[in-house]
């Protein structure tokens, strides 16, 4: 292997890059760095003074290589999306800003390059390596007298974020002696900038990414000033710790970045990091709380929090950017080093070995920038989401907003490159499972290799083979996983005691070359519920799907066949299973024959089958592009029973993953008060807008038309009120006997009565998919005013009385809706005009 020489080894020497950004030529010089730097393999190292120490240490990229299947999903990386992107995207060939030249000049080549660098030494490709160096070779060069580097043409902070973390990787993979003295250079540039030019928008909401290679930079040169530099990052940044312990994603209505849903998982990582310094138990419990926030508010079956592109809560046809899905990976991969937390390895896996793959076609090819949880269309066509594009779930490059098909590539390469860590005495610690070898210095310099054989999580046997350059003693760390019952670890045969889920289990002993460690994680079905008390079902940590019939088409050509596909079916979706949530017994587990892929879905290894019924009443949505959220379970089915087949979620573009369950109908509550200072949103399902609770006031913050629904209650007769805080535009008010809420304005059947700002008038109206006006009365309205309301339906008369009024403002008489559920709704024709409450909701059946 070879590379691009720097400035010390040959000035003037011509440009070696091509108009792709590839190398012309090679040169002479030996490894990956110039002659003004030699590779070393080092240990880890543990954290200088006055950092906290920490239980786990990354390992250099390049210490870990794919193996297997993994090993197969890297190379349609290398032989796809990634590999082919500089042909596709100019933002990332030789006209680059990150390469001289005068295209982009922000985060799409800094990103590409964070992914690309991580393939290259995961796979340990010659020329994927290659395809790397110029880009260093630009930025090391770029650097100015004062220390700032990068296109001159862009100042902002956060793209270099990305960079130095590139810089950073690349000298721990080769030994470059340039790296540490440039960021030396450019940390002093900050520490002396950013008082007068602090960070801003994106900078400020990932300001972590910054403070990690700050944090790398002290421990390898001991220099306390840049200490000062973290400590200003982390002042300008936005104030994570409170934002995650307070759910304080809203509490700026008017700033989106802290409720942004790439930003949001990209922060998880600011409490840990910042805990380093402060030691607080504030930072370190803020990662649990956050968590425990956004589970409640916005989970998905996935394992992670919605958002398309802000938080968007729970309903399953909101989706998860892939940038979010990758952002929040590598949180994971940092928070489990730092705190030894095994839950964070357990969700990592989850999003690997679901979220991630069901983002991209099984020859990666193509991604989708939103994965819904319930998918049974990908056309070219509008959903409604917050941030919406016609090709948003389309497989696409780029599907959506064109940040993902140049972050995406991260993915599974850091999967890899973190599945093992040091630990801080001299071991290893097997952080996540799958067909890997790790080769690294242990125990004082030891050399071992660690071959890791498996077809995990398709199998639940693992394997790990020992070769030492001499017999050493130091300590193996094993994840165990908590949702595994049973563990079991033998060594050489003679099986270890005192293995307990959702820990690390330490095996200290003197190891030599041909040790066999072998370990099981027997797999059970487990339930986890979801929207509407859906159920999403897991086996291990496999998520699994409805398997469905696809039919890919091409919607648009692209370029040198990188098309964009739609997806549909013929195959009926629409069951509820026929299990109990509590046992889930009834399920059938069959393997096949492992193959290369395993999320081929021609080939998927792993099935489930498990009775079920058809549920007509589940029906699509009015839009036709997405089905509606599962009707509330336990539901009734006069439905004679089938089986129905599942298969992992990964290896589906359409998918079923949140199914209702049969059972007999639980009657509604009779009674409704919500306290949503305790409850947040739990129950109440958001369809389009950004809603959040302060001080028991639900909330709906600027962000467009914006309707919320208890999908559990369902009334016919009945008194519904609130306190209703209205914003100086558009109108706010109540929904009653609700059916078929969706994502879209006007996506609902129903009655809605509310009051408008805007034309100072109390409005009733009902929707069928289409707004109907159906009487106004004026009344007199202050923008920002706080208003009594309250609706009084029995049979199809309906009184509405505002404040204190003994006589109704409104009557009407409509017959269209007999029942249904409650809501709550926002409208508004623009999305700086609102800022509404709602408060002392409360619903009572007559």
């Amino acid at each position: 292997m070879f590379c691009v020489p720097c400035s010390k080894c040959a000035p003037g020497l011509p440009s070696p890059l091509d108009h792709h950004g590839t190398m012309k030529y090679l040169t002479c010089f030996t490894l990956l760095i110039c002659l003004c730097g030699i590779a070393t393999a080092e240990e880890p190292r543990q954290n200088r003074a006055p950092l906290a120490p920490v239980p786990y240490l990354p390992l250099p990229l390049g210490s870990v290589q794919a193996d297997g299947w993994l090993r197969t999903q890297l190379e349609l990386q290398r032989d796809g999306l990634t590999g082919h992107l500089p042909e596709l995207f100019e933002e990332v060939s030789g006209k680059s800003g990150w390469l001289g030249g005068d295209g982009e000049n922000w985060e799409k080549g800094p990103y590409y390059i964070k992914g690309l660098i991580a393939l290259a030494y995961t796979l340990d490709n010659d020329e994927l390596k290659n395809r790397v160096q110029p880009w260093i070779e630009w930025s090391l060069q770029s650097q100015r007298e004062d220390g700032f580097f990068g296109p001159a043409s862009n100042d902002d902070w956060w793209p270099r974020m990305v960079m130095t973390h590139v810089l950073r990787e690349h000298a721990e993979a080769t030994g470059d002696a340039r790296v540490e003295p440039f960021l030396s250079k450019y940390y002093d540039h900050m520490a002396k900038h950013l008082p007068e030019r602090p960070l801003r928008e994106w900078g400020r909401a990932r300001a972590a990414d910054e403070i990690e290679t700050v944090l790398w930079l002290y421990n390898r040169s001991g220099d306390a000033s840049l200490l000062s530099v973290a400590q200003l990052l982390h002042d300008q940044a936005y104030p994570w710790t409170d934002i995650f312990t307070n759910n304080g994603f809203y509490r700026q209505p008017n700033d989106f970045h802290t409720r942004h849903n790439v930003n949001v998982p990209q922060a998880l990582k600011m409490p840990a990091f910042w805990y380093l310094l402060s030691k607080s138990d504030r930072d370190k419990s803020a990662i649990d709380r956050g968590l425990e926030h956004l589970r409640r508010d916005h989970g998905v079956s996935f394992g992670m929090n919605a958002g398309s592109e802000m938080l968007a809560g729970s309903s399953s046809t909101q989706g998860v950017e892939t940038c979010s899905t990758v952002e929040r990976m590598l949180s994971n991969q940092s928070i489990i080093r730092i705190f030894g937390d095994p839950r964070m390895g357990d969700n990592l896996e989850t999003l690997a070995f679901n979220l991630l793959p069901a983002a991209l076609t099984h020859d990666i090819k193509q991604h989708v920038y939103y994965s819904l949880p319930n998918n049974v269309r990908a056309d070219i066509a509008p959903h409604a989401f917050y941030q919406d594009y016609d090709n948003g779930t389309t497989p696409a490059a780029p599907s959506g907003f064109p940040c993902c098909v140049y972050n995406l590539h991260m993915g599974w390469p850091k999967f890899v490159q973190n599945s093992w860590a040091a630990t801080d005495d001299g071991g290893l610690a097997a952080i996540t499972y799958g067909p890997n070898h790790v080769t690294t210095k242990v125990a004082g310099g030891t050399r071992v290799t660690i071959q890791q054989t498996t077809d995990y999580p398709f199998d639940d046997a693992i394997a790990l083979t020992m070769d030492v350059e001499r017999p050493t003693e130091f300590p193996l760390v094993l994840r165990i996983p908590d949702w595994c019952e049973a563990p079991k670890v033998a060594v050489n045969g003679n099986a270890e005691g005192g293995i307990a889920p959702g820990t690390f289990h330490r095996i200290s002993r003197l190891w030599q070359t041909g040790d066999r460690v072998e370990i099981k994680f027997p797999m059970t079905v487990r339930l986890q519920s979801g929207v509407n008390e859906s159920l999403s079902v897991f086996r291990g940590p496999l998520l699994y799907s409805l398997k469905i019939d696809e039919t890919f088409a091409v919607g648009r050509e692209g370029k040198n066949g990188f098309d964009l596909l739609t997806v549909n079916t013929d195959d009926p979706w629409n069951f509820g299973l026929a299990v109990d949530p509590k046992t889930a017994d009834g399920f059938e587990f069959r393997s096949t024959d492992m193959p290369g892929n395993p999320f081929d879905p021609s080939v998927t290894p792993s099935h489930l089958s498990v009775h079920a019924k058809s549920l007509p009443q589940w029906q699509w949505a009015y839009d036709g592009q997405v089905a509606l959220d599962p009707p509330i379970s336990p539901t009734d089915s006069d439905q004679p029973l089938t089986k129905i087949e599942l298969v992992p979620a990964g290896s589906q573009m359409l998918r079923i993953t949140s199914f209702p369950w049969i059972g007999k109908s639980v009657t509604p509550p009779k009674e409704v008060r919500p306290d949503f200072s305790k409850e947040g949103l739990s129950r109440w399902i958001s369809y389009g807008g950004n809603w959040y609770v302060d001080d028991n006031e639900l909330r709906a913050a600027p962000a467009g038309p914006a309707k919320i629904v208890a999908n559990h209650t369902r009334f016919s007769d009945l008194v519904y009120e609130a306190d209703v805080r209205v914003g100086e535009g558009g109108d706010a008010g109540l929904m009653l006997r609700v059916h078929r809420a969706s994502l879209g304005t006007d996506q609902y059947q129903g009655y809605y009565v509310g009051i408008d700002a805007t034309n100072a008038q109390i409005v009733a109206g009902k929707s069928d998919g289409r707004w109907q006006p159906i009487v106004t009365a004026p009344v007199e309205i202050k923008a920002g005013g706080r208003y009594h309301v309250r609706v009084e339906a029995v049979g199809t008369t309906f009184k509405v009385y505002l404040d204190e009024k003994t006589e109704p403002v409104l009557m009407f008489e409509d017959a269209s809706f007999q029942d249904g559920s409650i809501g709550l709704r926002t409208y508004f024709s623009r999305g700086d005009q609102v800022d509404c409450g709602f408060s002392s909701v409360s619903a009572k059946g007559l």
